[in-house]
């Protein structure tokens, strides 16, 4: 269910690339997929240790999604004269270091909930861990939220915890790095966002190249029909011109 999904038009000369969450899925990216145009490559890629079992995703690092990021992108800049990323969460932060690289050559990117300051809300925590333990998590979350089997045996999601210590080095690090971002940008912020404190608009500020929007009835992972509508149009407009 959560593979990754690729579409390459032979002769396109635009790809977009899309990069999920920590412990999600490519299904996040359902309805924004279809704003691509069909003669534009799409790449919606499985970061590793993502959509398998718990002890899957505790094995494997943050430099092993890193690497996993650039050898998409590298594969795509080979056959694509102009290439976009869309990302989501932990996706916007390796999108970033991505765009910042001297030899890329990205055309834009449109983020989603930007973790440059991540602040979770001790509710966040009670509310998806009870929904998680007592199965009440929603087809449609489980679907396209969270890329990773429900394990009834709580002491292995122990080997997470050096994952997620690692999300906040690349969120550090995304902070040093943002100013240098030169590529033009859209990052969607969600104003009930439970994990990320929008405090990170600060951190966006002053830089002329991203402009920020706020999505007003959306969480980290669930937005309202008219905030979906709103990003799905922005990366129309983006890729207007493929």
């Amino acid at each position: 269910m959560h593979a990754p999904f690729r579409r390459i038009v032979p002769g396109a000369e635009c790809a977009v690339l899309f990069i999920h969450g920590i412990n999600a899925t490519p299904r996040f990216f359902d309805e924004t997929l279809s704003a691509v145009p069909e003669n534009c490559s799409v790449h919606a890629l499985l970061l590793p240790g993502h959509g398998g079992t718990v002890k899957d995703f505790a094995r494997h690092t943050s430099a092993e999604w890193t690497a996993h990021v650039r050898a998409a992108v590298e594969e795509l800049r080979k056959t694509h004269r102009r290439l976009y990323i869309v990302g989501h969460s932990l996706g916007t932060l390796l999108a970033i270091r991505e765009a910042v690289r001297e030899d890329r050559q990205i055309a834009g990117l449109l983020l989603l909930c930007v973790p440059l300051r991540i602040w979770s809300r001790p509710s966040a925590w009670v509310r998806n861990t009870g929904k998680a333990l007592l199965g009440i998590t929603s087809p449609e979350e489980l679907r396209t939220c969270y890329g990773t089997e429900i394990d009834w045996r709580v002491w292995r999601y122990i080997g997470w915890i050096p994952r997620y210590l690692e999300l906040f080095r690349e969120s550090a690090a995304a902070r040093q790095e943002i100013a240098r971002l030169n590529v033009p940008t859209i990052a969607f912020m969600a104003k009930k966002d439970e994990q990320v404190s929008l405090r990170s608009v600060k951190e966006m500020e002053g830089n002329p190249a991203i402009e920020v929007r706020y999505m007003p009835d959306s969480r980290h992972h669930e937005f309202a029909p008219g905030d979906k509508a709103a990003v799905t149009a922005a990366l129309r407009a983006m890729l207007q011109d493929t």
